[in-house]
Parts: structure tokens; C-alpha cells; sequence
């Protein structure tokens, strides 16, 4: 099986033992998430890497910031809220910390515990790239009626739910 992508709406899915397959069914729909993934991943670094910012970075300074004053979670629940391992979180808190945009704090209700919290400089450098990414979001969807963001949406909900049960191994 070979995909040749090609730079307008589709990819032509083509199975070598058979010629051009239709551009539908499951393998085409995967084709074009993936093609959509690597857009996205695109137009994320688009936007963040002007802030020294993978998007696995923003994604922490966004969840702290969203939380509101005093900007602090857990190392453990911000791994659960932006879907990253143990290990993965550690080296993004690490990252951050260097570049002065987090620091880690004692946690108040645990003395054998530790929370990430924003910076001053943590809070500017979240608002400034969320506002670009926020651009850039707008730039694509200004593309698309209401009802087509509405319709894209609503369908993505329903296949990230299988993706989440399948993932934990969970029927649905």
C-alpha cells in the first residue's frame, strides 16, 4: 500500500495490487487525519516557535494559566490534563523552568509534594503565544462556514471519545 499525497484537498490513497482506491472509506479518512496532523503540527510551530515554544509546552503554560491566580497544579495533573507520561512532563517542567517561565513550588496541603506554577514571565510569554496561536487558528476556520466548524467538531468529539476509550481499553 503506497499514499501519494498530493497539495489539494485529498490524497489520492493508492493500493499497488489494485490501482487508485476511491477517496473514501477508512483508509482515506485516516489519510487525511494524518495529513490534517501534520498541518496542524505545522501551523503550531507557526505560531509558538517565535516564543521558543514546542505546542507541548504552550499546552502546560495554557492549563496553568486557564486555572486562574495562583497559576499551580501538580506535576501529576497537568501529565493527566495534557496527556503526557510521568517522564515527558519532567522534561517540559525542566524546559520551562531554564527558561524562567515556570518554577516548581513547594504544595501547600503537602509538605512531600510539589507544584508547577507560572512566572510573571511564565504569564506574558502564555499570553503572547496564545494570542498568535489564536491567529493562526482563525486564519484556517475564517475558511469555513459556521456550520462546516460546527459539523467538523461535533464529528471529531465523537472520534476522539473512541480513541480515548480504545486507548484505556474500554468498550463503548
Amino acid at each position: 500500500m503506497e499514499v501519494f499525497l498530493q497539495t489539494g484537498y485529498s490524497a489520492l490513497v493508492t493500493d499497488t495490487a489494485t490501482g487508485v482506491l476511491p477517496d473514501s472509506g477508512p483508509l482515506a479518512l485516516f489519510t487525511h487525519l494524518a495529513r490534517t496532523s501534520l498541518f496542524l503540527e505545522a501551523l503550531q510551530e507557526e505560531c509558538l516557535e517565535p516564543y521558543g515554544l514546542s505546542f507541548g509546552d504552550y499546552s502546560v503554560l495554557r492549563v496553568l494559566r486557564q486555572l486562574g491566580p495562583p497559576y499551580r497544579l501538580s506535576p501529576k495533573n497537568l501529565a493527566d490534563t495534557v496527556v503526557r507520561t510521568s517522564g515527558g512532563m519532567t522534561k517540559i517542567i525542566d524546559r520551562l523552568q531554564r527558561a524562567g517561565l515556570v518554577e516548581r513550588l513547594p504544595d501547600p496541603d503537602d509538605r512531600r509534594a510539589l507544584l508547577v506554577g507560572l512566572t510573571r514571565k511564565g504569564i506574558r510569554v502564555s499570553d503572547k503565544a496564545s494570542d498568535a496561536y489564536k491567529a493562526g487558528r482563525e486564519r484556517i476556520l475564517r475558511r469555513l462556514s459556521t456550520g462546516e466548524t460546527e459539523e467538523i467538531d461535533s464529528s471529531l468529539r465523537r472520534l476522539l471519545a473512541v480513541f480515548e476509550h480504545d486507548h484505556k481499553g474500554e468498550l463503548l
